[in-house]
């Protein structure tokens, strides 16, 4: 969340005070649209510190040649990750 934090500095020109109060609005609002056993690792899964693979299953979704996945997960996580 300081990548994030850093970018809405940079690139919106928020101070520190806004940029923490936007991230955490954000942060709750996604929260309280996920299913309640995903919004409890919402936290750890944006960190990097939960494992996706073990959730795979459960959202369907497949690779495509590429190797791209059309799994949610992965989507969400390769969207946070870069």
């Amino acid at each position: 969340m300081e990548e994030l934090i850093k970018e809405l500095k940079e690139k919106v020109g928020l101070s520190e005070e806004t940029a923490k109060k936007a991230v955490d609005t954000t942060m709750n609002f996604v929260k309280g649209k996920l299913p309640a056993g995903l919004s409890d690792k919402f936290q750890d899964i944006l960190s990097g510190k939960f494992d996706l693979s073990a959730f795979s299953g459960l959202f369907g979704g497949s690779k495509s040649e590429d190797g791209s996945s059309s799994n949610p997960l992965d989507q969400l996580k390769n969207m946070f990750n870069k």
